[in-house]
C-alpha cells in the first residue's frame, strides 16, 4: 500500500504544472531618461541629418554633440558640425564646408568656425549670440525637451522592450524641431531603440512636405546615444576670446576686408 501511494504521489508531482516564470520586467524609457538627468553627468550624441530639395540629391550634416546636465534639468551642449553636399556646389559658400562649433552653456550660445571663418578679428575665436540661431542639429527631434519621449511613445504603432516606432504630427512634438520646414499638418515618422535598462540608444526620424513643381523636400535624422552617465562639464570659451554678435563685421564690410600690402620690386 505504501508503494502504491508513493507511486501515485510521484505521478501527481510529475503531472503538476510547473510554476509560471516571472514575467520579464520591461523598463520604462521615460523613467530611464529621467534617471539619467543628473547634474554633472551627460551623454554623447552622434547625429546625421540629411536634407533633399527634390528627393534625389542630398546634403548631409554630421554633428558630434556632448550633452551635459545641470541643476534643474538644464541641458548644455557642445557641438561640432560638418556639412557635406552632393548637391551642386554652385551658390554654396566655401566657408560652409569647414566644421562649425556651437556651445550652449550658462544661458548663452557661442559660435565659431564655418561661415564665421574670415569674419572674426584676429584676437577673437568665438561669437556670443543673443538669440540662438538655427543649426543643422535643430532639424532633429530633441530627446531632452521635456515631454518629447512621452509624446513619441504615445503615438507608437508598434512597441517592444527594445524598440518602438510610430508617426506623430510635427506640430505635436515638444519644442517644434521642424518649425519652418513642415506645415501644420505634416507628419513625422520616428523610431526608437533602447538598451536593457530602457535608455535610448538611437532615435531616427523622417519627414517631407509638398512643394511647388511636385517635388517633396525631405528631412531625415539619425541620432546615436552612447556613454550615458559619463561625467560631463560643458565650459564656455575664454572671455577674452569672445566677441559680441553686434560687434561682428558684416560680410564684405570694410572692417572684414584685409588691408592690401604693396610689395615694392
Amino acid at each position: 500500500m505504501k508503494r502504491i501511494t508513493a507511486g501515485v504521489v510521484a505521478g501527481l508531482v510529475l503531472l503538476a504544472p510547473l510554476p509560471a516564470r516571472a514575467a520579464a520586467v520591461v523598463a520604462d524609457p521615460v523613467k530611464a531618461l529621467r534617471a539619467q538627468v543628473v547634474p554633472g553627468r551627460g551623454v554623447t550624441v552622434s547625429l546625421v541629418t540629411r536634407t533633399s530639395p527634390d528627393g534625389r540629391r542630398f546634403a548631409t550634416t554630421r554633428t558630434d554633440r556632448i550633452v551635459g546636465f545641470r541643476k534643474g534639468g538644464v541641458v548644455e551642449t557642445d557641438d561640432t558640425t560638418t556639412f557635406y553636399s552632393a548637391i551642386s556646389s554652385e551658390g554654396l559658400k566655401e566657408d560652409t564646408l569647414f566644421p562649425s562649433l556651437l556651445v550652449r552653456v550658462k544661458d548663452a550660445t557661442y559660435a565659431s568656425g564655418g561661415e564665421l571663418i574670415g569674419r572674426l578679428p584676429l584676437n577673437k575665436n568665438w561669437v556670443r549670440l543673443r538669440e540662438p540661431r538655427p543649426v543643422a542639429a535643430d532639424g532633429a527631434i530633441d530627446l531632452f525637451t521635456p515631454g518629447t519621449l512621452r509624446a513619441l511613445l504615445a503615438t507608437a504603432s508598434s512597441r517592444g522592450p527594445r524598440s518602438a516606432r510610430g508617426t506623430i504630427l510635427a506640430s505635436a512634438i515638444p519644442g517644434r524641431p521642424f518649425e519652418g520646414w513642415t506645415g501644420r499638418g505634416e507628419k513625422v515618422a520616428w523610431a526608437l531603440w533602447f538598451d536593457a535598462e530602457g535608455r535610448v540608444t538611437r532615435l531616427a526620424s523622417a519627414t517631407s512636405r509638398h512643394a511647388n513643381g511636385g517635388d517633396r523636400p525631405s528631412l531625415t535624422s539619425d541620432q546615436r546615444f552612447t556613454g550615458w552617465g559619463a561625467r560631463v562639464t560643458v565650459q564656455p570659451p575664454p572671455e577674452d576670446a569672445v566677441i559680441e554678435a553686434e560687434e561682428l563685421p558684416e560680410p564684405g564690410s570694410p572692417e572684414e576686408t584685409p588691408e592690401t600690402i604693396e610689395i615694392l620690386p
